[in-house]
């Protein structure tokens, strides 16, 4: 298969998606999310959960597989799930007890009214784990293959990185809990599954690592017209602006480079903890002529954006557990739309741009690193041709071997194998 029609495949998987599923030729599918703060809808504030969301619901689709889904961000009131919801939850001990206390609560009535909405109707359960959830339980009572996806120890990271839980040991018990009752833990990193299996004591033989995809049809240059908010080499970063981003590194890099008399401009769409703090080193380096912060857009906002960039960011450090343990969809986003990549050699990274062939990483945390990084991109784009002959390349690469039907496809069939004779026979794996 070429490049070509494998980009048309996938293309056009997504708006046909719906329709073949009706048959469910391979499956059925219930897709269950408990967090109340995890929303599809598209002024969500999780933005990165919202395309895992819907990525792995379309890869499954895409495949014939009929999915229902039981969302509960997708029900609660629209203030829960938007902009501004976790900062007003992480600002003080009152506020995150109530928010406990309230996931709590819900937890227990979404997983009666899910098992009453879906029961009997699926083959299979998938769930993206929230804190205090686990909805898949009782299905898995029913003898309903229940397969948990984690994106990160979130006793840790909602306590600590984020800010936004308080009865941590609570959680931490119910989350190794989870982790241990289901049949089949999906990580999206290796690092993330050494975690997990060290503290929470899961079997090693009932997880599997599947990093993240993009939707290849979404994401595709050829459907915008470029954003650019400055006519200079610009280097652009999407996501929640957390300190493991590492944004901050970016800054500081520009201020060294604009030393050295080379001129980068920094736009940022997202939002996040961060962000003051981010614009007051702005100020404080003088870099107000040369750095955008854009905000937190809609979806269909960010691809013109992207394709307005020279290079995409991804600067990721290790966490307080001391690893890296993300799988960061902004690296899979950034190739699909056909723009290079300035990264941190993490997995993903090195994956995604062939250590190398169509992006620049630098170690983690490593100024000096992310500076020759820069200089590097900056120079390429000088030559003209050399950043867009990187884009097709990366453009190509990600069609044929990151999307989401790539990811769901792999998913399966290490399903089938660690869980014999339990999944429907058809479809992909």
């Amino acid at each position: 298969m070429t490049i070509e029609t494998a980009h048309e495949k996938l293309a056009f998987a997504a708006p046909f998606a719906a329709a073949e599923s009706r048959e469910a030729t391979a499956g059925r599918l219930g897709y269950l999310s408990g967090s109340p703060r995890v929303s599809t809808r598209a002024d969500a504030e999780t933005t990165g959960a919202r395309a895992h969301i819907l990525g792995t619901i379309g890869g499954f689709e895409a495949h014939g597989w009929r999915v229902e889904r039981y969302v509960v961000g997708d029900m609660v009131p629209r203030a829960w799930t938007r902009k501004g919801s976790q900062q007003a939850i992480s600002k003080s001990l009152p506020r995150r007890l109530a928010a406990d206390a309230a996931r709590i609560v819900l937890a227990r009535r979404n997983a009666r009214r899910a098992h009453r909405a879906l029961a009997g109707r699926v083959d299979l359960v998938y769930e993206r784990f929230g804190a205090f959830q686990a909805l898949g339980a009782a299905f898995r009572r029913d003898g309903v293959p229940w397969i948990l996806e984690t994106n990160g120890p979130l006793f840790h990271e909602a306590k600590v990185e984020r800010r936004s839980l308080a009865l941590s040991g609570l959680a931490k018990r119910m989350e190794r809990a989870a982790y241990r009752d289901c049949d089949l833990l999906v990580c999206v990193s290796d690092d993330l599954r050494e975690i997990i299996v060290d503290a929470c004591g899961v079997s090693r033989d009932k997880v599997v690592v599947i990093p993240n995809g993009v939707d290849t049809a979404f994401h595709d240059p050829a459907s915008y017209a470029p954003r650019r908010l400055f006519p200079g080499f610009t280097v652009g970063f999407v996501g929640n602006l957390y300190a493991w981003a590492a944004v901050d590194l970016l800054l500081d890099a520009v201020a060294d480079l604009r030393r050295e008399g080379v001129a980068v401009h920094v736009t940022v769409v997202g939002d996040g903890l961060t962000r003051e703090r981010l614009e007051a080193q702005v100020r404080a380096l003088e870099l107000g002529d040369r750095i955008a912060f854009v905000g937190r857009v809609e979806r269909a906002e960010v691809p013109p954006y992207v394709a307005g960039f020279d290079v995409g960011y991804s600067g990721q450090v290790s966490s307080q557990l001391g690893r890296m343990y993300h799988s960061p969809l902004k690296i899979y986003e950034y190739l699909a739309m056909a723009t290079p990549v300035v990264a941190s050699a993490f997995a993903d990274a090195r994956r995604a741009t062939g250590d190398g062939a169509t992006g620049w990483l630098f170690a983690p945390g490593d100024r000096a690193g992310l500076v020759a990084a820069l200089r590097r991109a900056h120079e390429a784009h000088a030559a003209g041709d050399v950043l867009p002959r990187m884009g097709r390349l990366a453009r190509e690469t990600v069609v044929a071997h990151h999307g989401w039907p790539a990811r769901v496809e792999m998913l399966i069939e290490r399903a089938r194998r660690l869980l014999p004779g339990r999944l429907p026979p058809g479809g992909a794996g």
